[in-house]
């Protein structure tokens, strides 16, 4: 989850992300409370790229991780919402490596 997803999945929004972790803690008892966290929130997907090339894990992400919604790992089905903007963050992301890099080097202290 991250901030480009916002646009077309309201459960991708941090507020929603919130809510369930409360609802969640208030439905169950439990001495240690669950929580889902999203390191990627704050992050768009030039951004995410840019994370995974900086632990040189690029390929790995491109090639074994799921965004699309049809279930295609990889570059998915190249039709859905999910896998255009994982296409369109891969491809800014490549163009534009060091903007995109000291971008999130402000974000999270990375280098």
């Amino acid at each position: 989850m991250c901030e480009t997803d916002f646009s077309g999945y309201p459960d991708c929004r941090d507020d929603f992300v919130k809510s369930l972790n409360q609802a969640i803690n208030l439905g169950i008892d439990r001495h240690r409370p669950i929580n889902f966290i999203t390191p990627l929130m704050w992050l768009n997907k030039a951004e995410i790229w840019a994370l995974a090339d900086s632990y040189q894990k690029l390929e790995l992400i491109r090639s074994s991780t799921l965004t699309c919604c049809k279930g295609n790992i990889g570059d998915g089905c190249k039709q859905c919402a999910a896998c255009h903007l994982r296409s369109q963050g891969l491809i800014y992301y490549q163009a534009n490596k060091q903007q995109v890099m000291e971008n999130l080097q402000k974000k999270i202290n990375l280098l």
